[in-house]
């Protein structure tokens, strides 16, 4: 054989061409593709031949002859294979797996070695499958056996998958290298080329080559090794047996080892690095003992000569089971006798124990595919106990496999749990059959089954299992028909246990006097998730049996409960015992329900003893009183283990509603008289569970209360303790378990004991050996302090003992300085001092810390996809990290936050069952706190009564009964409290929140329960706390062991425990379910093959591919409809809505009775509905009767439905009435509270309503789309030193029985759109005055009324001259100006009742004209909107510049004509400027586009609806002859659709019937409203003749194609002929690309295109045209209009940022500068080359910095000298003055900074009375604010001022301080919102943006506190455009714009899609151009 291998492998290296194939070129067909799919494409021309996940079957291996080379220098590895392949069916193609592998040569040769192709074979991959496929031109036939050659390379994985790199450090400090393999589940293919399934078994023979100094393993042992060359030797493996790839290994280091031989000659062998090496002795004897005992358990000799151990140092899981090599983690094998605990040995023995069992199940007979996984793990984690009783009886390994059941409980009874046999077939799904289900449950179910078999019956059914399918593949069924058929044909007996072969199938085991099917029995519990809970009523002589399903996120008197019940059952085999005798009867229950004849003299009944089934016990009807007697008078009647499981059992009731707390509790009273160890702990257990949990919520009477009782209660067994490791393991663990309970609960005596253990451990500089019990304990104590941090860390970094690390790393994790615990988690990222392989450890100790899982949960959040890179999608680590953080939570806020972060990784978490099981489990704990909070208050107040009145002397105890938290821990503390809480941070276990059934008491390090060898303890539901028995009753094993991997496919790690309370939190409240509901609707609707009926069953597809496939509603029925909008088929004509709300519990009850009218045939209403609990909903369908309905709600898409099972009928009249609750929004949407404070400094609540664009739904269930108008009544009650509003005037007041009086309003008199409907509760002052037939009013808060007079005055003037305007008079009889304390936008235009930010209303008689300008024109935007918008709505958002576009051109086209002296134009040009400089970028959109979502709603609020949309009509309505015929055209589309919903489509018509001389208005305007941009008009002159052409002018700056857009262009110019009178405008329309003006007259020096900026669009006028207008102006300024002259500059700004003109042609415009006095040529000069001042400063160009300073003061300071500080009358000039005045102070202008300064002081010294002129008051408060004096002068007086636009700019000038603390402090401050409001905080960020030391600060308090502003503010809304834009658009290089892009990309759905963020990254990428392309000239102008 050596030879013949040789022989091969020497003719696959020569040269390809020196053979012929004997086959037929003929080519066989590709194998055939699953039908429906299309195979993915290939690499090279041909197609990839396979489209299944799974390889196909068609090429079956045969034998592998390996080679591989690793370089532990580089990194990296090279090797060949030979795979001996055995084909099935004639094929051309070899598809098998390869991941990351660089194939550099393919070649295939027959059985006689002849090539098949005489060139190197095309390898085709398919990295999604990752999968390869090797192309032969010659048919490979079926029946035939051939060699596939294989050479490849790849670097040394980074992870801890496939051939991968570790080191370790040395005790000098060195750094040492090895390499290691990790091959299960699906990793072998990252090593090399294989069909990397377990049914593909193999036998393998392996090569490796290394240097000297190194050795190599392999799962068989060396035959040779010789010289390859010099200094690289080669070891050659023996072949192995027959086996899958995942169990292939080998590892390459300079370890040293110990070995022994077995008795049947086994050599075992454990290996370490050489400096742990004494460690080893005891796993070497456990391995030998183990090996034995399996041997003849098994009675299968262990087939190969070897078996290794090896201690990796890198090593995510516990251990893996290669055959003949199995790698462990260092502390599931090391073991040390001076630093490793009781526990710590148990942990060792038990992995060694599974790890070897595998060598059996899984090895030698492996189950057939990944779904049932259990047949490998299920029985290596039985076989654990079984093993470890049998060879350590003195670890009493029997007592924790109740925790195992215990654990599997607990997650199983969770609706997310799974069967035990489930699918699985891509490696996320087959990683996440590595869990509790798998190992746990599937032990349990085994245990079950060997008690009903008998313990004879089910060892030998298992050894006929091992012997008939050894090295074969096992199926479920496999396993039954061994267990069946237990006896061979020729031992054939007929008796009890064993039948013929010929009735395997009706297995006849009889129980309980009954034959029974074993196979389904066992269906039952394998083919089905969940587990049964059996309730047991006693009835005289019998016993009444029913089984249901258990839930505890589910409670029996949910809607949903039901449902989850359905199709439930299982054959279960009851065991109980009674007090009539000591026998243990038995019962097969099979039905829903059956009986138990016991008799009349029993008086207490026990079912499932010692807990041998799997299922639930409840005891009706007084049961558990009897139970709770019996232990009391006689607990010894019960075995322990059925004590501790009747108290497991107690509490899982109480979680799942069946139990009160109170019963559960009571209980637990006689366990003063307990003397075992592991019920005692099971009930200690649930007691700290509670303990933890409350101390979280900061209830601190019941932490408190709690406290005092467990003291008192066990303070006999608290006494008993030593601090020694003396005595049994029982005692041991008793010991470890309660004196860390102890000292958490600050019992003196405990904390004086370990600080003085700590002191004598630090004097001996960690010499000195504590007792390893309570090591971690001591640690815990001892890391409060910043010495015994920091002393600890040293020695966790240079400690050899695992043990005693993982001891130090808990305690760690324990401080309550929160800085150290970031420093831990970024040492854990950082993979160094703390190894990668324990980050997810550290993660999770630090998330049970409570002053740490705030900090955990948003450093799992914002490291994700590095946690993510580090630990597989699927990995343990990655679903425990998930659902240790996330099981922290109890609340409904932090629920939401939860579904929040599920959802911004729902493509990744769409695949995770951990986020299913995460958010039952916070949702589990928040109810469990609903429920039973105040009966655990009540309980404890009653216990303490009683042991005081018991006790009256101790004072002690009495007085911390009673004294306030913070007093009660200064009396047990010598240390301040604040700077050691060992309550908060002892050695006491955090739960995540819990259910304290599940709490797993884990005071130690690591509570890694040894239950399960395979994956981490805290799998899934495990983490939100595991049953406290299981805590205590195996947590004490693994205190130690915080590194055993809490992610493995091995470790059966508990979470590791931590250590104090949280603070306070709140979050919105959002949906439940998402994720879920999103995931299983994807995973619906792409299942190929099949049609989703409604009711979500499968039928045959025919016609179409899919129906429609509907959501899960919250209730678990579907969702009747599938669309974000709204169905059409029914349609609201009028509301009767009543709120009663709560402004002192801010919440508030309601009804909505909806009158609606049937438009289409329908079996269903759907209408909007989000954060409302409906309480109940009637239905009255036409004249019939009103019935209840259920109501259904899809969260995700905030829609609500009542469904009906007859067809509502078209025509018909219908009324849908729903009462609800809710609470008041703590946003500045929907129904929200806000609040003041009054003059006296007393705060005043109120509550107003924000409902465009879709928060309606938030306050009331409505249709809440803007075409489904309808008119509303609303009754709002109050207290009555309160008043309400609404759009309508009020109708009637009445007094309520309650002492509220309810006020009605009129029925609306129009139809309106939801958005539009408004109401306040507030105590509110108006002044009011009558237009028309109007009452016009204005409100404010009491003390602001006195600024409410301009408000009022010229909200008259408008309403009349829109009233004349409009020639429709405005049709409601008040309207109402209402301004709101907190308000997000500037205001709102509800119909009738506008409500206004403050500052956008209020002005003080003294303000400028400056400040009136922005009141009046915000007044006039929204008095426009009664019109455009309200009269007549856009039909859907994607038109919303219909009403936005409109009230914004009316408001500057209105204050033109009502308040000319406001000067309104100089404003309305810059905003076109600007909205032109945000259409250029290639990130803008279309005036009208298309949207859907509610962030692609928020989003069209912008420059783009509202600015351009006035610029456009601007833009048309110049371009009509005459003044009034725009104004026609609107006045007929408002009469026209008065009422009714448009698009933008319905305006044009309109305004063409109108313009009969103008009939192509549509044809013209929808080439600005359809498409993004705007045109760049570039004018050629040759002579008389001026060609235009037009392009898209697009900043883009990638070279992407220019699209070949057109636009019809008014094209207006002016010539020097004539310039300046309007008639001196002449225009030409450009169609087409290009076009010719009329002959112009050749003398005509220039022409200026675009007269006064009407038009949307640039100019460019190439070289000659600029020099003609440059030295038209440097010669006169006044030869173009100030509108023009702003023009150029703007323009020519433009092209320069374009590249179409260079910057020195910039600088020469900007020469005549020095002459131009008017406000907007030199406001828009100063804007464009502050940017550019702005860009350079943040780069740090010093030098241009301080020209480009000179520069500006040079060419402005003439001008600025001339500015005066006293008042000015023109708003022109006031705008000017500021611009100025505003640029010098900032450049420093010694001049401007000094009279700015003096004019503070004055302000200050006056105490305010003095005046600082309005357009000043910004300039002065800003130079103040940069010493540090006057910043916190102007800080004092922004708390005081009263008037809102005085206190603005205040604000600004602190924004605009450099000093870096400050800065700090003022984005912290508008994020609480508390001194500065939240509101302001986009305005806050904006100015510190501005500097260059805030720059960069916001920059990272945006990354650092993302989430919470997407809490604030909408995703999309106007305040994050601001945001992201203000943080980002000074940013100008690539290393910027790396970090923009990683972190928006990082944030997924929660924001990387919205188009501010590109906009963000496009400016930045054109900043960095255009200062590449500058610089040089700045340089050189400069």
């Amino acid at each position: 054989m050596v030879f013949v291998r040789l022989l091969v492998l020497s003719i696959f290296h020569m040269s390809l061409g020196g053979s012929q194939p004997s086959q037929s070129s003929q080519q066989a067909s590709s194998p055939p593709h699953p039908a429906g799919q299309q195979s993915p494409l290939g690499t090279s021309d041909l197609s990839f031949p396979w489209s299944r996940l799974r390889l196909p079957r068609y090429i079956i291996p045969l034998h592998y002859h390996l080679l591989l080379h690793p370089n532990l220098t580089s990194l990296s590895f090279t090797g060949s294979v030979q795979i001996q392949i055995d084909v099935q069916n004639n094929t051309n193609w070899v598809v098998l797996h390869s991941k990351g592998l660089q194939i550099s040569k393919a070649a295939i040769v027959d059985q006689n070695f002849a090539h098949l192709s005489d060139q190197v074979l095309p390898v085709l991959h398919n990295p999604s499958h990752e999968q390869v496929g090797i192309f032969s031109p010659r048919v490979l036939s079926s029946g035939q056996k051939y060699f596939l050659y294989l050479e490849f390379g790849a670097e040394l994985s980074e992870g801890f998958y496939g051939f991968y790199k570790s080191t370790y450090r040395t005790s000098t400090g060195e750094t040492r290298t090895l390499a290691s393999t990790h091959f299960e589940p699906t990793s072998a293919r990252m090593a090399f080329p294989c069909f990397d399934e377990p049914s593909f078994k193999a036998n393998f023979s392996v090569r490796i080559r290394r240097s000297p100094e190194y050795i190599s393993l392999s799962n068989m042992p060396v035959v040779k090794t010789f010289e390859v060359s010099a200094g690289v030797l080669e070891d050659q493996f023996d072949a192995s047996v027959k086996m899958s790839t995942y169990l292939v290994a080998f590892v390459i280091c300079d370890f040293k080892y110990v070995t022994a031989t077995t008795s049947s000659g086994v050599q075992v062998s454990i290996y370490a690095s050489p400096e742990k090496w004494p460690q080893t002795r005891y796993a070497l004897e456990v391995a030998v003992k183990m090996l034995d005992f399996y041997e003849e358990y098994f009675n299968i000799h262990y087939p190969l000569p070897k078996q290794d151990l090896i201690a990796i140092p890198d090593f995510e899981s516990g251990a893996m089971e290669n055959w003949g090599l199995t790698t462990y983690r260092e502390t599931s094998l090391l073991f040390d006798p001076l630093t490793s605990s009781i526990s710590d040995k148990l942990w060792v023995t038990m992995v060694i124990g599974h790890e070897l069992a595998h060598q059996w199940f899984g090895n030698l007979v492996t189950m057939e595919w990944w779904n049932d996984i259990w047949l490998n793990e299920g029985f290596a984690r039985y076989m654990e106990y079984i093993s470890v009783e049998a060879t350590y009886p003195d670890l009493k390994v029997e007592e924790y496999l109740l925790q195992t059941c215990f654990s599997a409980v607990g997650h199983d009874s969770l609706n997310s749990s799974r069967p035990i046999s489930s699918p699985a077939e891509n490696p996320t799904q087959i990683k996440q059959m590595f869990d509790t289900v798998s190992y746990d449950k599937g032990a349990c179910v085994l245990h079950m089954l060997r008690h009903f078999l008998t313990d004879d019956v089910f060892q030998r059914g298992i050894v006929r299992y091992l012997r008939k399918y050894s090295y074969r593949n096992a199926h479920n069924q496999d396993l039954w028909d061994s267990l069946a058929n237990t006896c061979s044909e020729e031992d054939f007996i007929s008796g009890k246990h064993c039948y013929s072969s010929s009735q395997a199938s009706k297995n006849a085991y009889l129980f309980a006097g009954e034959h029974m099917d074993l196979t389904a029995m066992m269906n039952t519990w394998i083919l089905q998730k969940g587990i049964p809970l059996v309730t047991v009523t006693r009835k005289g002589p019998h016993l009444l049996l029913r089984q249901d399903r258990f839930l505890r996120t589910v409670l029996p008197s949910d809607r949903l409960w039901s449902t989850l019940q359905q199709g439930f059952l299982w054959h279960i085999p009851l065991t109980y015992k009674t007090d009539a005798s000591s026998t243990i009867h038995r019962h097969l229950m099979t039905t829903p329900t059956d009986s138990i004849h016991i008799g009349e003299e029993v008086s207490w009944v026990k079912v499932n003893t010692d807990m041998t089934g799997y299922y639930v016990v409840h005891y009706e009807d007084g049961g558990w009183d009897e139970i709770t007697k019996l232990l009391r008078e006689n607990h010894t009647a019960l075995s322990y283990k059925d004590r501790t499981h009747l108290i497991h059992n107690a509490f899982q009731l109480v979680t799942a509603g069946h139990l009160s707390l109170d019963k559960g509790l009571n209980l637990i009273g006689y366990l003063q008289l307990e003397t075992h160890t592991v019920p005692l702990l099971e009930g200690i257990g649930y007691l700290q569970a509670f303990y933890r949990m409350t101390e979280k919520r900061n209830e601190f009477d019941v932490i408190s209360n709690l406290g005092v009782y467990i003291l008192r209660f066990f303070r006999a067994v608290i006494d008993r303790q030593t601090w020694s490791d003396g005595g049994s393991v029982s005692e041991r663990r008793l010991r470890s378990e309660v004196l860390s309970l102890a000292c958490h609960l600050k019992d003196p005596p405990c904390l004086e004991q370990a600080r003085e253990s700590f002191k004598d451990w630090l004097q001996s500089n960690g010499t000195l050996n504590l007792p390893t019990d309570v090591a971690d304990t001591v640690f815990s104590v001892g890391a409060q302090d910043d010495h015994g941090w920091v002393s600890l860390l040293h020695t966790y970094n240079t400690s050899l003992s695992e043990a005693q690390k993982s001891k130090i790393l808990f305690a760690l994790t324990c401080s309550r300085d929160t800085n150290k615990l970031h420093r831990l988690l970024e040492l854990g990222l950082e993979g160094k001092v703390i190894r990668s392989q324990d980050l997810s450890s550290v993660i999770l100790m630090v998330a049970r810390n409570p002053r740490g899982h705030r900090l955990a949960w948003n450093f799992v959040k914002k490291n994700w996809d590095t946690l993510v890179q580090k630990f597989q999608l699927g990995s343990f680590c990655i679903r425990n990290i998930l659902i240790g953080t996330s099981g922290q939570f109890s609340s409904p806020e932090e629920l939401t936050e939860v579904q929040h972060f599920f959802e911004s990784i729902k493509e990744q978490a769409s695949q995770l069952r951990a986020a299913q099981v995460a958010l039952d489990n916070v949702q589990k704990n928040v109810r469990w706190f609903q429920r039973n909070l105040e009966t655990l208050r009540n309980w404890l107040n009653k216990q303490l009564q009683y042991i005081l009145t018991m006790d009256p002397f101790d004072s002690n105890n009495a007085e911390r009964a009673n004294l306030p938290r913070n007093m009660i821990e200064n009396s047990m503390f010598e240390e301040e409290p604040d700077v050691v809480d060992l309550a908060k941070d002892s050695a006491f276990p955090t739960f995540p929140a819990l259910d304290p059934d599940e709490v797993a008491y884990e005071p130690r390090s690591s509570r890694l329960l040894v239950r399960g060898l395979g994956e981490n303890d805290m799998d899934e539901d495990e983490e939100d706390c595991e049953s406290s028995a299981r805590l205590l009753g195996m947590s004490f094993m693994n205190r130690s062991a915080a590194h055993r991997s809490i992610s493995s496919a091995y470790t059966r790690q508990a979470p590791p425990r931590s250590c104090s309370r949280p603070s306070a939190r709140t979050m919105v409240v959002c949906v439940l379910f998402l994720v879920i509901v999103a995931s299983m609707t994807m995973v619906l609707y792409f299942l190929p093959g099949c049609t989703f009926t409604k009711s979500g069953c499968p039928k045959t597809n025919k016609t179409t591919p899919f129906e429609q496939v509907y959501p899960v509603s919250t209730n678990g029925e579907l969702f009747p409809w599938a669309q974000l909008r709204l169905p059409r088929s029914v349609r609201p004509l009028s509301y009767d809505i009543t709120l009663n709300p709560d402004l002192d519990g801010m919440t508030y009850t309601g009804r909505t009775v909806i009158n609606m009218s049937v438009q289409h045939n329908t079996k269903r209403i759907v209408l909007h509905g989000a954060n409302l609990n409906v309480t109940k909903a009637t239905f009255k369908p036409g004249d019939g009767e009103a019935t209840e309905v259920t109501v259904l709600e899809y969260i995700p898409r905030q829609q609500i439905a009542v469904q009906f099972s007859k067809e509502l009928k078209t025509g018909l009249f219908c009324v849908l009435t729903l009462d609800y609750s809710a609470s008041l929004s703590h946003t500045y949407n929907g129904f929200y509270n806000s609040s003041y404070s009054d003059k006296d400094g007393h705060k005043r609540v109120l509550a107003a309503t924000q409902f465009e664009p879709l928060s309606a739904r938030k306050a009331f269930p409505c249709f809440d789309e803007p075409a489904f108008k309808a008119t509303f009544l609303i009754r709002i009650s109050r207290k009555p030193n309160y008043l309400t509003l609404s759009n309508m005037p009020q109708a009637k007041s009445t007094l309520l029985p309650n002492g509220l009086i309810q006020d009605e309003f009129e029925m609306s008199s129009v139809n309106m759109s939801t958005y539009l409907v408004a109401f306040i509760v507030a105590n509110f002052t108006p002044i009011s005055k009558n237009v028309s037939e109007t009452r016009v009013s204005v409100y404010s808060v009491p003390e602001k009324k006195e600024h409410t007079d301009y408000a009022l005055d010229t909200a008259c003037k408008l309403l009349e001259f829109y009233n004349g305007f409009f020639e429709i008079p405005y049709p409601l009889a008040k309207l109402d100006l209402v301004a709101i304390p907190d308000f997000l936008a500037g205001a709102m235009e509800n119909w009738g009742l506008i409500t206004f930010r403050e500052t956008s209303l209020l002005v003080g008689k003294q303000s400028s004209p400056l400040e009136k300008q922005v009141v009046a024109s915000v007044i006039a935007h929204e008095l426009a909107h009664q019109w455009f918008g309200n009269l007549v709505t856009m039909r859907w958002w994607n038109d919303l510049w219909l009403n936005e576009g409109f009230a914004t051109y009316m408001q500057y086209m209105s204050l033109q004509t009502v308040l000319p002296k406001l000067d309104i134009g100089n404003s309305f040009l810059a905003v076109r400027f600007r909205a032109l400089d945000s259409d250029a970028l290639n990130s803008s959109h279309a005036v009208s586009a298309e949207v859907n979502t509610p962030e692609q709603v928020e989003e069209m609020f912008d420059s783009v609806s509202y600015e351009k949309g006035a610029s456009i009509l601007l833009m048309l309505n110049a371009s009509l002859p005459g003044d009034q015929q725009f104004r026609k055209g609107i006045i007929q589309y408002l009469k026209q659709f008065s009422g009714l919903n448009t698009d933008t489509n319905d305006l044009w018509n309109s305004l063409t019937q109108v313009l009969a001389q103008h009939p192509n208005v549509s044809e013209m305007m929808s080439t600005w409203t359809s498409q993004k941009g705007f045109p760049l008009v570039t004018v050629s002159r040759k002579g008389g003749q001026v060609t235009l052409t037009q392009e898209p002018f697009l900043l883009t700056s990638d070279n992407a194609t220019q699209t070949s857009s057109l636009w019809n262009i008014p094209v207006t110019y002016v010539t020097d002929n004539c310039s300046l009178a309007p008639e001196c405008r002449q225009m030409f329309t450009l169609k087409n690309k290009s076009g010719t003006l009329k002959e112009l007259p050749e003398s005509a020096k220039w022409l200026k295109l675009n007269y006064r900026n009407t038009g949307f669009y640039i100019v460019h006028y190439g070289e000659e045209g600029w020099a003609a207008l440059i030295t038209a102006l440097s010669n006169n300024v006044d030869v173009l209009t100030h509108e023009d002259r702003a023009s150029l500059i703007h323009n020519i700004f433009a092209l320069s940022r374009l590249g179409r003109v260079s910057f020195d042609q910039v600088l020469n415009l900007l020469k005549y500068m020095t002459n131009e006095t008017h406000t907007s040529p030199v406001t828009e000069a100063l804007l464009q080359l502050n940017v550019i001042y702005r860009l350079l400063d943040q780069r740090q160009e010093h030098h241009l910095v301080s020209r480009m300073k000179s520069y500006i003061l040079h060419q402005f300071g003439s001008v600025m000298d001339k500015q005066t500080w006293e008042e000015e009358e023109g708003v022109s000039q006031q705008e000017l003055r500021s611009a100025l005045l505003g640029v010098a102070c900032s450049l420093n202008e010694e001049k401007c900074t000094q009279r700015a300064q003096a004019l503070f002081k004055k302000y200050v010294e006056s105490n305010g009375t003095l005046r600082i002129p309005g357009d000043l008051q910004q300039v002065v408060f800003t130079v103040a604010a940069q010493s540090n004096e006057g910043w916190a002068t102007l800080l004092s007086m922004y708390g005081r001022v009263t008037y809102d636009a005085e206190k603005r700019k205040m604000l600004r000038g602190l924004a605009s301080t450099q000093n870096a603390r400050l800065i700090v402090w003022i984005l912290k401050a508008g994020l609480r919102g508390e001194i500065i409001q939240t509101q302001e905080l986009p305005l806050v960020i904006s100015t510190v943006c501005k500097g260059f030391t805030g720059y960069l600060f916001v920059w990272d308090f945006i990354q650092e506190n993302w989430d919470s502003l997407i809490v604030k503010f909408p995703m999309g809304s106007f305040a994050i455009q601001t945001i992201i834009n203000s943080a980002t658009s000074q940013f100008s290089t690539q290393a910027h714009l790396d970090q923009v892009q990683s972190f928006f990309s990082s944030l997924k759905e929660r924001g990387s899609q919205m188009r501010s963020v590109q906009e963000a990254l496009e400016t930045i990428r054109l900043n960095q151009r255009w200062m590449d392309k500058n610089l040089p000239t700045l340089q050189k102008w400069l």
